[in-house]
């Protein structure tokens, strides 16, 4: 179980000053399925993000894998097994990612998933993945109460965000920044 820890002032600005006026990473990560376990990442993205929630930097990977990608997955996210062939090993992408985010706090939209499959890697190649883990799903269901379900589109149209949700992680670290800037807002 993840545990809950907050950041002092004092962390935020050392790591702020640390990664060139970062104070967060966003991320999302696309997978063959939902379950750590059997299924693996496909794609890794992330946003270093500063102060006024503006990015300062971006990170993307496709991920190539030993196995063909199941075919509602591609429908939902697009991406074939054609593409990954040219993707990077996790072997390659998860360090790069790792080296990226820094020890900076990691943000995701529906982070206990994200990190589940980071976790799941790392431990695969013998990393640990030690960042605080924030989540903006769990803002959303606290700040904005009663909406019929909390998937990010829902969100982003309630809060009148405009983007579209193509379940790329690129666009949906875009997507789900924006919407946690608002719900922080908030």
């Amino acid at each position: 179980m993840l545990q809950r820890r907050s950041i002092s002032q004092r962390a935020v600005d050392s790591l702020t000053a640390r990664y060139g006026g970062a104070r967060f990473v966003f991320f999302d990560l696309e997978t063959t399925g939902l379950s750590p376990r059997g299924c693996r990442i496909i794609e890794i993205a992330a946003l270093r993000v500063g102060e006024g929630a503006k990015p300062c930097g971006e990170f993307q990977a496709l991920i190539r894998i030993d196995q063909r990608l199941p075919g509602f997955i591609t429908r939902l996210t697009g991406i074939t097994d054609a593409m990954l062939e040219d993707g990077d090993a996790i072997e390659d992408a998860l360090p790069r990612f790792a080296e990226f985010a820094g020890d900076l706090p990691l943000v995701a939209y529906n982070v206990n998933f994200d990190m589940g499959f980071l976790r799941a890697e790392a431990q695969r190649l013998r990393m640990q993945v030690k960042n605080l883990p924030m989540c903006a799903l769990a803002v959303a269901r606290k700040r904005v109460p009663g909406l019929p379900n909390y998937k990010l589109k829902t969100v982003a149209r309630h809060l009148g965000v405009d983007h579209d949700q193509t379940h790329r992680a690129l666009d949906d670290c875009y997507m789900g920044l924006q919407v946690y800037a608002e719900l922080m807002r908030r």
